[in-house]
């Protein structure tokens, strides 16, 4: 009785299981009337599964994360005219982790490689990473989308191709006999690969009816944002404590800052700050260069000395720091003045140097290059000088780049 008992609450388990299967591959076909091709197997369905049973809230957080940044998404997704189901794609790919990193060094929300990042205009240097800035790195993916979608024609592929790269799709499109069947495609990938296209379809389908599945969403705390500007490099902790604005409120806001510093590359460069912050970083905004200038160089107080001798006054005007020396002794204990925060290096061009290694090897972008240079051409002259505006910690580090051969760089650049 009791074995017969426990053969019918499994039938009716597996049951139940499979009506609801059917029912999230009825929700997923629905997806072709707005032109997504329909993808459904076993591997989706325990993706969807999984995003259900919500284990640590990471559903929750994730739903979270796409209400907050979704107006960046949709701002460069409309703008390049790509339908309202990209919008989870950087869901299904990092769950929204602002700092995801892969294996081959992809990075952000979409996630981007360095390659992909180039390509599309994005810094990629020593302390600023622009792949995870949220503005630029969605116009950069969605425009990648875009080009990709001009190839295939087909948005399950070019979804598939943003990910894993469109030569090695092209390459698992030939070993299924050139068929351009998503499901003979799917076959011929690695289970690694069959995991981005498996996110996709789960991930969209649960966010979109998510108010179905009975979860709660975990709201993000998005500070909302004004930007500001800057013309030098800051330390992070000196703009906090002269505009009241934290290290934590900047790095969420500017998840493409690498390092202890707000990044300045010889232009006036944009940055996010709390908008109930503003007007504290206004009063102080036009002086903030000036008062880092002092505090590292600080000003020369001079003294009028009046001494009187025979009858004769006279008049001297000395700095202070010439009074006091002459007055005491050398103050062996006094501290070193801090060195300045970049500095020049020079670099002469070699044989078989371009612009694209150079620019890898010193941290910069051709644009800055050629700036600071005065090179308005996309010719490099063997045995010319160029100029390097680099950090003062790093400076060593850049002058041995001089006595690196060609491989030497390479694969500096293919490191970076």
């Amino acid at each position: 009785m009791m074995k017969s008992f426990l053969l019918l609450l499994l039938s009716l388990f597996a049951f139940l299981h499979n009506s609801l299967a059917n029912v999230w591959e009825n929700r997923i076909r629905a997806f072709e009337k707005v032109g997504l091709p329909h993808f459904y197997n076993a591997d989706v369905q325990r993706k969807i599964d999984t995003l259900i049973a919500n284990e640590n809230r990471k559903t929750s957080i994730m739903v979270g994360r796409q209400a907050a940044f979704q107006p960046y998404i949709d701002h460069a997704r409309q703008i390049y005219g790509l339908p309202w189901f990209i919008r989870f794609l950087p869901a299904s790919n990092t769950a929204l982790d602002t700092k995801f990193t892969d294996l081959d060094g992809s990075t952000g929300i979409w996630p981007l490689n360095f390659s992909m990042g180039k390509k599309y205009g994005l810094r990629q240097t020593s302390i600023l990473d622009e792949r995870r800035s949220l503005s630029a790195s969605s116009d950069a993916a969605c425009h990648y989308l875009k080009d990709l979608q001009g190839i295939y024609r087909d948005w399950a592929k070019t979804i598939l191709a943003f990910r894993i790269g469109a030569v090695r799709l092209n390459q698992a499109i030939r070993q299924a006999g050139n068929s351009l069947k998503l499901e003979d495609i799917y076959k011929n990938l690695s289970p690694a690969e069959q995991q981005h296209i498996v996110n996709f379809y789960a991930t969209l389908v649960v966010m979109y009816h998510f108010e179905e599945t009975g979860l709660a969403k975990e709201v993000y705390p998005l500070i909302k944002s004004d930007t500001a500007t800057i013309r030098c490099l800051l330390p992070i902790s000196f703009f906090e404590d002269k505009t009241g604005i934290t290290a934590a409120e900047l790095q969420q806001l500017n998840p493409e800052f690498k390092s202890s510093v707000i990044p300045w590359f010889s232009e006036s460069a944009t940055f996010y700050i709390p908008s109930s912050k503003r007007a504290s970083y206004v009063k102080v905004r036009d002086s903030l260069c000036i008062m880092l200038l002092q505090k590292n160089n600080p000003p020369i107080v001079y003294d009028t000395i009046v001494t009187v001798r025979d009858s004769i006054t006279y008049i001297e005007i000395k700095p202070r720091g010439e009074r006091e020396t002459e007055q005491n002794a050398v103050n062996t204990n006094a501290p070193a003045p801090s060195p300045p925060s970049r500095v020049w290096v020079v670099y002469k061009v070699k044989p078989g140097d371009g612009f694209y290694t150079l620019s890898d090897v010193f941290d910069c972008s051709i644009k800055e290059m050629k700036s600071w240079n005065g090179i308005r051409s996309n010719v490099l002259r063997a045995g010319s000088v160029l100029r390097f505006y680099v950090p003062y910690s790093r400076k060593r580090y850049y002058e041995q780049i001089n006595r690196m051969n060609a491989v030497a760089k390479r694969n500096i650049a293919n490191k970076d």
